[in-house]
């Protein structure tokens, strides 16, 4: 399956270390950074839990991943590591001319795409929102109403918003986690501020930046969550118009997961999907969130079989 928004840019052999972003990016504002990327400022965030803090009988201890996983050599870095989805299969009668919309809530700093929501809850399409911690933080109101709404999965995208590599690795800029245990800490933080306060257990994780390697997505999946990438980038961070929306949109085939995100109110692409949805529907494609078309019980060390 073709990687709309990816394979353009030099194709996945350019991806695994590579410092070219598939997003389009503000150079004159931003150097060789993208634009939709923003500092991580861990000041502001609070303190990953200590190894004893992680909600009984949900995630291993910290310790006992450290032993597992801290002596690995990752082999990949980039955007589509082992252990990881960008696709999923279609072999069911449940997942057969279905697509998956995700939608990335990163920052503290950034907004609420009241007219995005508002636009998949009146055409009823459901979609896996993969929510920061600090962006929870400072958009509780906000983010109780997608929890309470049965439409939305509500998918772990990270404690700081942090690329998870397991030596230290960085994307677009952005330091990425040094070792195992910072990844746990990245992916636990979030799993258990949800799992405390609001009794979510997420089954799906994404990184900060969309960046791991595939030692890092194997300790996710050991601690109950599937990273989850993606194979169609549908609104470049934010950044595209609401005409560039609409055609990445129309990219999606059954199988396909798409990228985008629900923090800039600011942005067109709210209007792009508004334009797409009904195009997509005509084609006879179906939407599902994460949880109804990826198995939830395989392996760590399996990687997906799509």
């Amino acid at each position: 399956m073709t990687l709309a928004g990816v394979g353009t840019l030099g194709g996945l052999a350019a991806i695994a270390g590579a410092r070219t972003a598939p997003w389009r990016t503000d150079r004159s504002a931003h150097g060789d950074v993208p634009a939709w990327i923003e500092p991580v400022d861990t000041s502001a965030t609070p303190a990953p839990p200590p190894p004893t803090a992680t909600a009984p009988g949900t995630l291993p201890s910290r310790e006992e991943i450290i032993s597992h996983y801290g002596a690995r050599t990752p082999r990949y870095w980039g955007l589509h590591p082992d252990s990881s989805w960008s696709t999923f299969p279609t072999d069911t009668a449940l997942t057969r001319d279905s697509v998956c919309l995700t939608f990335d809530a990163c920052s503290d700093s950034s907004g609420y795409d009241e007219r995005l929501i508002n636009t998949l809850r009146e055409q009823r399409v459901p979609a896996t929102l993969f929510v920061n911690q600090r962006w929870a933080t400072a958009h509780r109101q906000e983010f109780e109403s997608l929890v309470a709404d049965p439409l939305f999965e509500i998918g772990n995208h990270g404690t700081n918003h942090r690329p998870l590599s397991t030596s230290g690795r960085s994307a677009y800029g952005i330091a990425g986690t040094k070792n195992v245990a910072e990844v746990y800490d990245e992916i636990a933080g979030m799993h258990t501020w949800m799992a405390t306060n609001y009794s979510l257990q997420p089954k799906f994780f994404r990184p900060g930046t969309a960046h791991a390697d595939n030692v890092a997505t194997q300790v996710s999946r050991a601690m109950g969550e599937w990273t989850v990438m993606f194979s169609v980038n549908g609104d470049f961070g934010a950044t595209a118009s609401a005409n560039q929306v609409y055609q990445q949109f129309l990219q999606l085939r059954p199988g396909g997961i798409l990228l985008a995100h629900f923090n800039r109110p600011d942005s067109e692409t709210a209007a792009g999907v508004e334009r797409a949805l009904p195009v997509l529907k005509a084609r006879g494609l179906r939407f599902r969130r994460l949880d109804e078309v990826i198995p939830a019980t395989t392996s760590p060390e399996q990687p997906p079989r799509w």
